[in-house]
């Protein structure tokens, strides 16, 4: 890796109904550097935007302009504009994850976009107007998250969380406290949200029941979806192959490693972008993602 730091400055993102977004852009540190792909990073529920930053400045030394941003609600964009109706888990795949590309779009109009979903962050990205631009993406431990995909000795515990703990808690304090489920506290709507789709087959709908993630057949990028082994809680493998099936338009690489495979003690849902990571397993991501998003190119212009 090069021994040049990229270049970081706090951003923010205006969303289509207004709400403004903390961010952060990473970027190369000479234009000479710049790939020419923009790469948006998707983050995990409740988790800030500062977790991803090591991460988003090694991809920027690998010439990536980098976005880094806060869902509405969480971390830097906790505070919502006057008057806004309260934040929801819907609110960001409709309107945040939109406000990015967005974003990107504007600041890098040549660029290629690519995207890193954790997460409920590679759930819909065929929630994004313009879809088809995605050029290449990764999603780490992403999953279709109705409770019946894990392993049955875990159904009992997830029925209990989506049915009964998390609508009684917001009932009684309002939100869902940050420890309950290991990041951030969840605002009312967000976590109202979550529980409601992750009690529904077809997962992720909107008010009326109707499903969303049908709509990720509109992207038709090469996407690479990882999962671990060791990802029980929050990744099981078969809801990632389950939200891989949503990707029908798409070409979809599945990778499942065992941490062993990597020669790790562990990884589970949030090793991936800690700063211990080995640099090489990030360094093998930017070569994946440069060369799929450039061969998207070169097949669409032939």
């Amino acid at each position: 890796m090069s021994d040049i730091l990229p270049v970081s400055e706090s951003v923010t993102l205006t969303a289509a109904d207004g709400q403004r977004l903390s961010a952060r852009l990473f970027a190369p540190a000479s234009p000479a550097g710049f790939n020419g792909l923009s790469l948006q990073i998707n983050g995990a529920t409740g988790v800030p935007r500062g977790y991803y930053d090591a991460f988003a400045g090694f991809m920027a030394q690998r010439g990536f302009a980098v976005l880094n941003f806060d869902y509405r609600g969480i971390g830097g964009s906790r505070e919502t504009t006057p008057g806004a109706p309260p934040p929801r888990m819907l609110d960001w795949a409709r309107q945040d994850i939109p406000a990015a590309a967005e974003f990107l779009r504007q600041h890098f109009p040549e660029a290629r976009i690519c995207m890193i979903g954790h997460s409920f962050g590679g759930q819909a990205l065929g929630l994004l107007p313009r879809a088809e631009d995605i050029a290449a993406a990764v999603t780490i431990g992403a999953q279709q998250g109705y409770w019946r995909n894990w392993p049955a000795k875990q159904q009992v515990r997830l029925a209990a969380i989506w049915y009964v703990a998390m609508p009684l808690t917001v009932a009684l304090r309002g939100h869902v406290p940050g420890r309950m489920l290991g990041g951030e506290p969840l605002p009312r709507g967000v976590a109202l949200d979550w529980a409601r789709w992750c009690r529904t087959p077809h997962y992720m709908s909107d008010d009326h029941g109707k499903p969303l993630q049908s709509l990720n057949r509109r992207v038709r990028a090469p996407i690479r979806m990882i999962s671990f082994a060791d990802d029980v809680d929050f990744g099981p493998r078969r809801g990632v192959d389950a939200l891989a099936r949503t990707y029908a338009g798409a070409r979809v690489e599945r990778q499942h490693v065992a941490p062993a495979d990597w020669g790790l003690p562990r990884i589970g849902h949030f090793g991936f972008f800690k700063r211990d990571m080995p640099q090489e397993r990030w360094a093998e991501m930017a070569e994946w993602l440069y060369a799929a998003a450039y061969r998207r190119h070169d097949s669409r212009a032939a």
